[in-house]
């Protein structure tokens, strides 16, 4: 693990608590149970052309729940994709990625590719934290901000997501 630069050991912290608290949050859970759909038309996944799991296409920009799988395929899509776009070479693609299709490989993903991203960001030292397009990440903001506010922005995105899979958990607990 590398050296933190002081004013990045926060958020790394931040980072590694919610990623703890989200793996714990997922253990114990089933196949069913993770790609469950907590109403007909939630956001999920479907098989893609190259039969890799990716969104599925939603009719309408109207507000909907999101199954445990296209959750975790997110969270395990950005941190590997910001990580290569970081440190990388900036080759890696969406449609390159093995989203996970079971429970059972959903917290190796996402502790490997988590353990990619905050190895790219403490690799990097303390005066590239506030370069603009240091991180070549072409979908979203990642050009027009610093290092440091997208590992603010990755955190939120983790913490937010986990409390997600958390309440979708819990609706299954209570009504699967």
């Amino acid at each position: 693990m590398n050296d933190v630069v002081p004013r990045l050991a926060p958020l790394m912290a931040q980072l590694d608590i919610s990623l703890s608290m989200a793996l714990e949050r997922m253990a114990g859970m089933t196949d069913d149970e993770y790609r469950w759909l907590p109403e007909p038309d939630a956001a999920t996944v479907v098989r893609g052309e190259n039969g890799r799991l990716r969104p599925a296409p939603v009719p309408d920009d109207a507000p909907r729940t999101r199954s445990i799988i296209l959750l975790t395929g997110h969270l395990y899509g950005m941190a590997k994709l910001r990580a290569a776009y970081t440190v990388g070479e900036c080759r890696l693609t969406y449609d390159d990625l093995d989203w996970p299709e079971t429970a059972a490989s959903a917290a190796p993903a996402l502790t490997e590719s988590w353990a990619e991203w905050r190895d790219a960001v403490t690799a990097l030292r303390d005066d590239e934290l506030d370069v603009v397009g240091r991180c070549a990440f072409p979908w979203g903001l990642d050009p027009t901000l610093p290092v440091l506010d997208i590992v603010w922005w990755m955190n939120r995105e983790l913490i937010h997501h986990t409390a997600e899979i958390a309440f979708v958990r819990d609706l299954y607990a209570r009504t699967a």
